[in-house]
């Protein structure tokens, strides 16, 4: 098995950033982390409730409340009974998750001592299909990032990932519905929230704003563009560089979608200019985005526009460094939910 890692948020908040939605796909995820009492700063139990990379609600031990994010209301539902139904529900799943983080750390110490403490990472997906209306959903318990039960709803039965875990697997194997309402996520509760849920999700959008910027050439490296994409909604795009009407010549580099510290989105993509004579405002970059309609909006390094108008700013490499180095350092300081 591969060794513990120091437990940490970053680990638990990666598996559920790192999600792709796909056209015709949706995803919800109930995100968890349960902390041992001495931990500083942090509820006992945290719980995001998140639909197409978009969080709806979050719950947390200390405030005992269940609050809509981001201006969630579901479906036609009265907001503050829905809400307080919501966290009667949370408070009733407090005693259970503890004594479930009890006996799995039980478990994990007779197997293999440990001195650090133990947070317990729950992730709950369900993907629905729109176009054959099939529903799948996985559950996974973890401690410090490292798996332990996994369940799947085509097979219907616990799986220990981790020899440790096998006694806890057979115990929630026999524990039956009752078991099953509390340890995973059942098709028809998805299949619920995502038909209250998607709705909202898609009428959520927000256009990207595009800079590019010229890096000369160094020893290390040739000399090369980079597109910044950021502040877009929903997380699916795409960003290539053009020349002449055709993607261009050269090696292209994505940073991969990070979010920002709102719903938002960004990326970075840069392309090496390789070739002698060649002028970087050649170069278009081309993003296409679901809020920008059939046109996509084109951006060279100039900073004139060949698409949709309105954004042009001409930021400096150290900028565009700095950006980075923030969207970095908020990541890892934020805390879970914002």
């Amino acid at each position: 098995m591969a060794p513990w890692t120091k437990p940490t948020l970053v680990s638990f908040w990666l598996l559920s950033l790192c999600s792709i939605t796909l056209a015709g796909v949706h995803h919800m995820s109930y995100l968890q982390l349960i902390s041992p009492q001495a931990a500083s700063g942090l509820p006992k139990r945290l719980q995001v409730m998140r639909v197409n990379d978009l969080v709806l609600s979050v719950y947390d031990s200390n405030t005992r409340r269940q609050a809509p994010r981001n201006g969630y209301i579901p479906g036609n539902q009265e907001s503050q009974q829905f809400w307080n139904a919501r966290t009667a529900g949370c408070l009733a799943w407090d005693s259970w998750v503890e004594t479930e983080y009890q006996g799995l750390v039980r478990e994990m110490n007779a197997s293999s001592p440990k001195a650090e403490p133990y947070y317990m990472q729950i992730l709950k997906t369900c993907e629905l299909d729109d176009a054959t209306g099939a529903v799948r959903a996985v559950t996974r318990y973890s401690l410090n990032g490292e798996d332990l039960l996994q369940h799947q709803t085509d097979q219907n039965r616990w799986f220990s990932v981790h020899p440790a875990a096998w006694r806890v697997a057979e115990r929630w194997n026999r524990g039956g519905e009752t078991s099953a309402m509390l340890n995973h996520l059942p098709l028809q509760q998805c299949r619920f929230w995502m038909e209250r849920s998607v709705p909202f999700t898609t009428q959520k959008t927000a256009q990207p704003s595009v800079h590019v910027v010229f890096v000369p050439e160094t020893q290390d490296r040739q000399q090369r563009l980079i597109c910044h994409v950021t502040g877009f909604y929903p997380r699916d795009i795409e960003v290539t560089w053009e020349r002449g009407g055709q993607v261009a010549l050269g090696e292209q580099l994505t940073s991969g979608i990070r979010p920002n510290g709102d719903p938002t989105f960004q990326i970075q993509v840069s392309i090496e200019l390789g070739q002698e004579g060649v002028s970087p405002a050649e170069h278009v970059c081309v993003v296409r985005h679901s809020s920008l309609g059939d046109a996509p909006l084109r951006m060279t390094w100039d900073s004139q526009a060949t698409g949709q108008p309105g954004i042009l700013v001409i930021v400096s490499v150290c900028i565009l460094a700095l950006l980075g180095i923030g969207a970095l350092g908020w990541y890892l300081r934020r805390k879970p939910g914002e």
